[in-house]
């Protein structure tokens, strides 16, 4: 999967409404967001030219990120996003576990996880948020303290 992101034989790129994107990333997620009791709630989103499959994919990547990492409490996730200037800037914001800021940069690599066995996944899921990002002349980023939930952004081009 982390491979295949930047063929130049995939999807060309569109406008696609990122509601739309999010609802269909969130159906897929459905049995996972039931078990997890997780909440989550939305802004208006843009409608952005890209691939509206790979941005699904980032969606679904940081919900279900969202969901694992989770605190003693029911997930709650927000989705939202703003307009700063030439790009959109769309965040995920989190109730989980948070990440202590000196990790920040070091989970978008790849094979690269914090909790090791204890929890299932392959260490690639943020690794190819930040390629389909990149393919869309975009930035991924986190903010987030140790116990106190996370927010992850993402900016594309408006």
């Amino acid at each position: 999967a982390y491979s295949r992101v930047n063929e130049t034989a995939g999807k060309p790129l569109e406008n696609a409404n990122l509601d739309a994107v999010l609802a269909s990333a969130l159906l897929n997620l459905e049995f996972t967001l039931e078990e997890a009791s997780a909440v989550v709630t939305q802004d208006p989103l843009p409608t952005l030219f890209c691939d509206d499959v790979q941005i699904g994919q980032v969606f679904q990547n940081l919900i279900g990120n969202a969901i694992k990492y989770r605190s003693a409490e029911a997930p709650a996730i927000h989705i939202s996003s703003v307009r700063r200037g030439e790009e959109w800037i769309i965040s995920v914001r989190d109730n989980g576990i948070g990440i202590d800021p000196k990790y920040h940069e070091r989970i978008f690599g790849i094979f690269k996880r914090l909790h090791g066995r204890e929890l299932p996944g392959t260490g690639m899921g943020l690794a190819i948020c930040r390629r389909i990002v990149e393919r869309h002349k975009g930035r991924i980023w986190v903010e987030s303290e140790a116990g106190r939930g996370a927010v992850f952004h993402f900016a594309v081009p408006a």
